[in-house]
């Protein structure tokens, strides 16, 4: 099985699960980055599944229940009704330049290239 889709599955479980706990996070839960990242997530998952779908049955099997795990994590984030962007509201307090999300998304796009 070709050994991108199969790092792209896996950055796709980390991140996803980074989101699912931020999402339980007081600022992190309703914030407008987070809530951007689980988006653009939820429809780049759907074109790299598309994209390597023929393939899966060629996966060993325990990468074909990871993507069955991605597909749950998925179907778990939500979206907040009202996001805010908690660090221009003042409410989040980490340093200047520092995003839990941001920086989760970022090792997730050079894992992906």
């Amino acid at each position: 099985m070709n050994r991108q889709v199969m790092n792209e599955l896996r950055a796709f479980y980390f991140i996803l699960s980074v989101m699912e706990n931020r999402q339980n996070d007081p600022l992190c839960g309703s914030c407008a980055a987070c809530a951007r990242t689980v988006g653009a997530l939820q429809d780049g998952f759907i074109k790299f599944e598309s994209g390597c779908s023929p393939r899966k049955k060629d996966l060993p099997e325990e990468y074909r229940e990871m993507f069955k795990d991605v597909y749950d994590m998925i179907s778990l984030l939500g979206q907040p009704e009202e996001p805010v962007r908690q660090k221009k509201a003042g409410n989040c307090k980490l340093p200047e330049g520092v995003c839990f999300t941001k920086a989760a998304l970022e090792l997730f796009k050079k894992a992906v290239g």
